[in-house]
């Protein structure tokens, strides 16, 4: 009997399991940092470092305002592979670095006396949420507009080959798309392990199931030349999580009037961006795309993952729709369903369960 209760308790993904778990997906992408290093042999550590600084140098002129650089195929397989992985293990590194050096100690100092250490845990990763989300997004605002093919949604189309060509001009990127496509691919990879090492949260699956479709859909329109509508679904992502994040750290600071503020900010804004515009890139990659090509299984799979993304958009909308129902005609608090800690619930319903 023991042998099966320990499967449910995997399977349900309680604390002890969940950070081993983590402490494994951990451990993977690290060997995967060097299994890179081992099975890529053919590429140079100078090759890699000059490629950072390449992009990177990109991405900041693109905040200066300064002219774009003239797109040219610039896929280059392990080198990619490598920079994602760097990308990856610095974001990782920084978002418990300051988790755990800043913003939890700043937590300590915000939430009311009486805080326990769950709450300035659960501080730390809203603020770290916020932070991150809205970095990705504002990067996302100005490298994505900047390209010529952003509108009409027909242009995320023409020109695209089946199976793609080197030469074809699907296959042409500018240095600061590249470097904001492989920093959010390695984003998501250290969100993947992050949220295994959380506090536990009532849609820990539906995360990690959002987490890795999402990586897989970058991995697939990178390696397919799906760029253009790839990069329109990453910055469709971002923008409503920052609200959500803001009224999370208000709420557990005790500003309800303002975290119910943010709260409504982050329905509308979800609202328009996952169920609004996001459907309409579902459509245009299921008929639009249809038009100029025909479909093989990299583009059926690409579709099929956008669906399950949509899917899991419904799913969370109607957990809003719970909170907004009980916040409009009940006056209670905002309480992030979506994702609060089962931790969270009372004791009462503990003893109940």
């Amino acid at each position: 009997a023991a042998v099966p209760g320990t499967v449910v308790a995997i399977l349900q993904f309680n604390p002890p399991h969940r950070r081993a778990f983590g402490v494994v997906a951990g451990a993977l992408l690290l060997a995967s940092a060097g299994h890179c290093t081992g099975a890529m042999a053919s590429v140079s550590s100078d090759e890699v470092l000059a490629e950072l600084h390449t992009l990177l140098s990109a991405l900041g002129a693109a905040f200066t305002g300064a002219e774009q650089t003239s797109a040219t195929n610039r896929e280059k397989g392990a080198t990619d592979a490598c920079v994602a992985v760097i990308f990856a293990l610095a974001l990782f590194a920084f978002n418990w670095g300051t988790r755990k050096g800043l913003l939890e100690p700043l937590g300590r100092t915000c939430l009311p006396s009486s805080h326990t250490a769950a709450q300035v845990d659960k501080f730390g990763q809203s603020a770290s949420e916020a932070l991150f989300y809205g970095c990705s997004f504002v990067i996302g605002c100005i490298v994505v507009p900047r390209q010529p093919w952003i509108w009409p949604s027909e242009l995320w189309w023409k020109g695209k080959t089946v199976p793609p060509s080197v030469d074809g001009e699907h296959a042409l990127l500018c240095d600061d798309l590249k470097c904001y496509i492989l920093l959010y691919f390695g984003r998501y990879l250290q969100g993947v392990v992050s949220c295994c090492l959380e506090h536990k949260r009532k849609d820990f699956v539906e995360m990690q199931v959002h987490h890795c479709t999402t990586l897989a859909l970058i991995f697939l329109s990178y390696t397919h030349q799906y760029n253009r509508i790839g990069v329109v679904v990453m910055i469709l992502l971002d923008p409503a999580d920052v609200p959500l994040h803001l009224a999370k750290l208000c709420k557990y600071s005790l500003a309800h009037g303002t975290a119910d503020l943010f709260f409504y900010a982050f329905g509308f804004s979800f609202f328009v961006t996952r169920l609004v515009l996001y459907p309409y890139v579902v459509w245009s990659a299921h008929f639009e795309a249809a038009q100029h090509f025909d479909y093989g299984v990299p583009e059926w799979t690409c579709v099929g993952l956008l669906y399950v993304l949509l899917v899991l958009q419904m799913y969370w909308f109607a957990l809003i729709l719970k909170v907004a129902i009980k916040l409009v005609l009940h006056g209670e608090d905002v309480a992030d369903v979506r994702s609060d800690s089962e931790d969270d619930e009372p004791v009462e319903s503990k003893k109940a369960n």
